[in-house]
C-alpha cells in the first residue's frame, strides 16, 4: 500500500510540473505575439499619410484624404468620404 501511495504522489508531481511548463510556454508565446502586434499597429498608425490606400478589418478599402489625431477621412470607391477612427485601419495597401 505504501508503494502505491508513493507512485501516485510521484505521478501527481510529474503531472503538475508538466502542466506548469506548458502554462509558462503558452504565456511566453502569447506575450511575444502581443508585442509584435502592438509594434505593427504603432508603426502602421505612425506611417499613415494622405493619399495612401488603406484597408479596414471589415473588408472596406479606401484612400486617406485627411488625417487627424483621432479620426481620418477616407474616400471610398463610390466617391463618398467617410470619417473613421484612425485606429480602425488594419493595413496600408501597397
Amino acid at each position: 500500500m505504501e508503494s502505491l501511495n508513493s507512485q501516485i504522489l510521484a505521478s501527481s508531481i510529474v503531472l503538475l510540473v508538466l502542466l506548469t511548463v506548458v502554462v509558462i510556454i503558452y504565456f511566453a508565446v502569447s506575450s511575444s505575439r502581443a508585442k509584435k502586434q502592438k509594434k505593427y499597429y504603432e508603426d502602421l498608425h505612425r506611417d499613415l499619410k494622405k493619399g495612401q490606400k488603406v484597408a479596414f478589418g471589415g473588408g472596406l478599402y479606401g484612400e486617406i484624404v485627411r488625417l487627424g489625431t483621432e479620426t481620418c477621412d477616407i474616400k471610398v470607391k463610390s466617391g463618398a468620404v467617410i470619417e473613421v477612427s484612425r485606429y480602425a485601419i488594419q493595413e496600408i495597401v501597397k
